[in-house]
């Protein structure tokens, strides 16, 4: 439900919501005829399978079903409720949300004010902060210090990088001379829990965390000189702001992410940052996390290949295989960066220059080759014992693969590179005990072959009016809810009468009208398929024709099962036995006619 949001103002965004430019952030479309196309976003896929209908506003997935409006995309996609995603579309098309009558809107459009006025301060204080770094003495030693890793002026500014001042409660004086109220800040998650005075970044170079808009949400800090503390420290999570679904730099990086259909996921901002200056402007990170599910998500539209750039150290080279293993899942083509000579690439960046690691980029090896390699760095003797250890290592990889034709070509990888009988190595993959991967795949169309309901002829019926709903008239004077035998189309028809009673019977009022996640895939799926497009109304005829037989039969055979049944004692009993009797004989009538 819409809350306390108004009808009107639901549909003002709705209509003004450019459907194609929304999904365009999360996935790359490209125009076939007078639809777009592109991958799921919410399954992996490497066949374009999702269209976007510009016209009617809503987008369908032929390979998981997935399917909606703007609104409903917002949702799926951000994981916000109805209102919640009403109020983003509503921002972002500089709608004004009008709230219907009731104690709740009121509180509900300032909970919103406040959420604008959170990412109104985060956006000044990163211009605040830069201030401080490139134009004011406080930041000098900062600035030298970015400076010294070889940023450039163009580079500071293009990232934003800033310094907050070590006097740990300047900045709550400074928001306070702004107007800004104490209990307000208390919700920024820009000052201690326990010490509200007291500021979460102080004494740091920081670097600003932007959304795909590019507007400042969050802060990162690191720590200079030799000052106590974490050497980084990340903003809160917040209601505008999640970590786990946010990459660094996504905001410059995407453009070139989708023309490249590549991404280099780096360890840290400065890597990122150090990538970007070279030229190499693909590069996201992680956000004080793990990569995450969610992050991939967010890449799967735009790349088919995730190259790894993450430090030369232990733990780097422990996240990597961690990366690589969740990549796959992911079904993305995975390559490993090598770094020689230095441990990151801004270090790469100081000492030997630009060139350098752009040839690293371009020489960036196959995840199985960095996987072995490693393996007989760890399994370095001929022993059976050695071997054996190293295929079982090795198969955990080969369970992530989605395809039977990589997991055959990675076990037989496996075997040469060991000395190995291929033949031996398939079986102890198939025979391990508790195996999740033997060599058959899933299905490549998501959520592993999830069960969609196939349309009879009453679903199609219904279907053929919401593309044509100017003959759901014809449809309602025919027909009623109990002609319908199965249920969903017979929610779908009620759902089409409830449009035509509040005046508009559309697709897009059908999606707001239905509920049930099926229903929705069902419309969308539908209306972004051939089937029910053109001239109909010999199709729809028919069909109603075959329903309203069909629910007399039904209403026939039930009579005939009363009347078996029936055994008449008393005059009242014989008066409804000739009564049942004569209503089956005008409906057989009927049928024997038509």
């Amino acid at each position: 439900m819409a809350g306390f949001i108004s009808k009107e103002t639901i549909e003002k965004v709705r209509e003004s919501t450019d459907i194609v430019s929304l999904i365009g952030d999360y996935t790359n479309l490209t125009r076939r005829g007078s639809q777009y196309w592109g991958c799921c976003p919410f399954h992996n896929e490497k066949t374009p399978s999702f269209t976007v209908d510009s016209v009617k506003k809503f987008y369908h997935c032929f390979g998981c079903g997935v399917g909606g409006d703007a609104i409903k995309f917002v949702m799926e996609m951000e994981s916000l409720s109805y209102p919640e995603a009403i109020s983003e579309l509503a921002k972002k098309n500089n709608i004004e949300i009008v709230y219907e009558s009731g104690g709740n809107g009121e509180w509900k459009k300032e909970r919103d004010d406040d959420l604008d006025t959170v990412r109104e301060v985060y956006d000044r204080i990163a211009s605040t902060f830069h201030f401080l770094l490139t134009q004011n003495q406080m930041g000098h030693a900062a600035l030298e210090y970015v400076k010294g890793r070889g940023l450039s002026d163009e580079t500071i500014s293009k990232f934003k990088l800033g310094y907050a001042p070590s006097d740990r409660t300047w900045l709550k004086k400074f928001l306070l001379q702004k107007n800004y109220s104490a209990d307000f800040l208390l919700k920024t998650g820009l000052f201690s829990k326990n010490y509200p005075d007291i500021a979460l970044f102080s004494g740091r170079l920081i670097f600003p965390i932007f959304d795909r808009k590019g507007e400042a949400v969050a802060f990162g800090g690191r720590i200079l000189g030799n000052a106590d503390g974490p050497k980084y420290l990340n903003s809160p999570e917040l209601p505008h702001y999640k970590k786990r679904e946010t990459l660094y730099a996504f905001n410059f990086a995407k453009k070139s992410i989708q023309q490249k259909k590549a991404v280099i996921l780096c360890e840290g901002y400065m890597d990122v940052i150090a990538y970007h200056q070279c030229g190499i402007d693909y590069a996201v990170a992680p956000l004080g996390t793990s990569l995450t599910e969610q992050q991939l998500k967010i890449l799967q539209g735009f790349a088919d290949t995730v190259l790894l750039s993450f430090d030369s150290d232990g733990a780097g080279q422990n996240a990597t295989k961690r990366a690589i293993l969740m990549c796959r899942e992911f079904n993305f083509t995975v390559k490993i960066i090598r770094l020689s000579g230095a441990k990151d690439p801004a270090e790469i960046m100081i000492k030997f220059g630009a060139e350098t690691l752009t040839k690293s980029v371009e020489n960036a090896i196959l995840d199985s080759d960095f996987l072995l390699s490693k393996l007989k760095e760890s399994y370095p003797s001929d022993s059976p014992d050695d071997k054996t250890k190293a295929a079982l290592a090795f198969f955990s990889y080969v369970d992530s693969l989605r395809s039977d034709i990589q997991k055959e070509s990675s076990l037989e990888h496996l075997a040469q590179s060991f000395n190995l009988a291929p033949e031996a190595v398939k079986r102890d993959f198939n025979n391990r005990s508790g195996a999740r991967g033997r060599l058959n795949a899933k299905t490549e169309n998501g959520q592993n072959g999830a069960k969609q309901t196939k349309p009879n002829a009453e679903l199609r019926a219904v279907l053929a009016v919401i593309s044509n709903p100017d003959e759901y008239q014809k449809m309602r004077r025919e027909l009623t809810s109990d002609d319908f035998e199965d249920p969903m189309a017979r929610e779908m028809f009620l759902n089409l009468e409830e449009c035509y009673r509040k005046g508009e019977v559309s697709l897009s009022a059908m999606l707001v009208q239905s509920q049930d996640e099926e229903i929705q895939r069902q419309i969308t799926g539908a209306s972004a398929s051939d089937e029910f497009h053109g001239d109909m109304a010999k199709y729809i005829d028919d069909s109603i024709a075959l329903i309203k037989r069909r629910a007399l039969k039904r209403k026939s055979e039930k009579l005939s099962e009363r009347i078996k049944n029936l055994h008449p004692v008393t005059s009242d009993d014989e008066a409804l036995l000739s009564e049942l009797l004569s209503e089956k004989m005008q409906i057989d009538k009927h049928l024997r006619q038509h």
